[in-house]
């Protein structure tokens, strides 16, 4: 198909989508690059290290040299992604929506977090969800059912692109509507705030650093002292980063972008963008030491004057999928990206507190588990007789054929296993956890008997360090 022929096509279902003329052209823009032969790869020659001295600053360092300052405190917004349906745990609404400790959902924490900071500093701290038509609607309801209230808008919406033939590049025409659509990545945000008017409407109000972070990491909550340091030290862009660890082999990381020796610009490595020869480099732990947790910090002042310039640019990705076994491609930018936009960029090194995400069951488990708390301030940290005891992120692997989906995993954990001293937990087979266990150490437990099998079976109350076979 020509190309004529195929963006047309795209423009059609695009403008039927309610989707503007400039969002239209910028997405086609990215199609073009793709049939020219972008790969959304990175050349690893021009992958160069941080260097710790210039381009990076501990959290403790910024803690003890910036001190909160209420009325810098007051140019702060907090925005959280929410675009997600968690469809990779099987869900068909928001993955804030369902429980992450006792009854409260994941929104429901993010917003009695902002009502904390609001009243231990007495500063009206805004909290802004960047939605996606599937969560927007149950969401803005939850937030109603928390009595979550701001004068200022609580939601925006993300945009949709169309998923494209990997052969052809026109839009994919399935039975299924929802089949044809994709995100188009966190990176999206920024073309949307601009779109909208909203980041017109924060400056207007006095509004000048946006926090950033994903809607299922509630270890990011605001830090005062951050907000000082940018603004103090006129930062564009900080980005959090903490030590990798074997739990993080996908995690993006800044790299230098270094073309003959010479420095071009800081620049964020995802999984997706990595040669197929330098992956075990990239997820291992010696060239990247690092990795973004994707808590971003970001000078709205910076980002306005980067779009009047006509320049704001976001590495692509593309990304390959299958839709009814026919190869697709969906076009995606990440949010961290936006750092090859901003010369003065720091890379703040922060604990593992700050990072508390759920991708998978397995996340999700050790997040319910006595393994993390809801502190007084509602973040979700690692408890601290974990972390008194020197123990890092829990390994945990469930069997995909028996967890891997919401309803499955409820249906099977109807108790969750005390998980405080575990440092590794295998679950192979299908096993009812009914009745609490604590498990200590490296476990695991095995079914091999193709029957589901309980725990109460055992008749124990705690596994340490062996294997079960049930």
């Amino acid at each position: 198909m020509d190309k004529q022929k195929s963006d047309q096509m795209i423009r059609d279902t695009m403008k039927a989508g309610g989707l503007s003329e400039a969002f239209i052209v910028d997405f086609i823009s990215k199609v073009d690059a793709v049939r020219s032969g972008e790969t959304g790869m990175v050349n690893w020659e021009e992958v160069g290290d941080l260097d710790p001295k210039t381009d990076e600053i501990s959290l403790e360092s910024i803690h003890s040299s910036y001190p909160t300052d209420l009325s810098l405190l007051s140019k702060l917004v907090v925005v959280k992604l929410n675009g997600g349906l968690g469809t990779s745990m099987g869900l068909d609404k928001a993955k804030s929506l369902i429980p992450i400790k006792g009854s409260m959902s994941f929104l429901a924490v993010m917003a009695k977090q902002i009502e904390f900071i609001r009243s231990k500093y007495g500063v009206d701290v805004p909290l802004l969800f960047m939605d996606s038509y599937n969560t927007q609607e149950d969401s803005q309801k939850e937030l109603e059912r928390s009595g979550f209230q701001q004068k200022i808008r609580t939601s925006f919406l993300q945009n949709k692109v169309p998923r494209l033939d990997a052969s052809t590049f026109a839009p994919i025409q399935n039975k299924n509507e929802k089949e044809n659509w994709c995100p188009p990545g966190h990176g999206d945000i920024y073309f949307t705030m601009v779109q909208e008017g909203i980041l017109d409407e924060l400056l207007s109000l006095g509004f000048e650093i946006a926090f950033l972070s994903n809607g299922d990491n509630l270890g990011a909550t605001v830090d005062p002292h951050i907000v000082s340091y940018l603004l103090k030290e006129n930062i564009q862009f900080a980005m959090e980063m903490t030590p990798k660890t074997l739990a993080d082999k996908k995690g993006g990381a800044i790299y230098r972008k270094t073309v003959g020796g010479k420095f071009i610009k800081y620049e964020l490595l995802e999984t997706a963008q990595v040669p197929k020869e330098h992956e075990n480099e990239f997820s291992g732990l010696g060239k990247f030491r690092t990795f973004s947790t994707n808590n971003l910090w970001i000078n709205l002042r910076a980002l306005k004057e980067r779009f009047n310039q006509g320049n704001f640019s976001l590495s692509l990705i593309v990304n390959p999928k299958q839709v009814d076994g026919k190869p697709v491609i969906q076009l995606e930018t990440a949010m961290g990206s936006a750092v090859g936009n901003f010369p003065k960029f720091k890379g703040i090194i922060i604990p593992r507190d700050r990072f508390a995400p759920v991708k998978k069951t397995e996340d999700y488990l050790i997040r319910r588990s006595d393994a993390y708390v809801l502190n007084a301030d509602f973040s979700l940290t690692m408890a601290k007789e974990r972390k008194a005891a020197g123990l890092g992120e829990i390994l945990v692997s469930l069997d995909e054929a028996h967890y891997k989906k919401i309803h499955q995993f409820d249906h099977l954990f109807q108790e969750y296993p005390s998980l405080l001293f575990c440092e590794e937990l295998v679950v192979a087979g299908e096993v009812l956890f009914d009745v609490p266990i604590t498990i200590k150490g490296k476990v695991k437990v095995q079914n091999l008997s193709g029957a589901l099998k309980t725990i109460s079976s055992l008749g124990r109350k705690e596994l340490e360090n062996e294997t079960i076979s049930l």
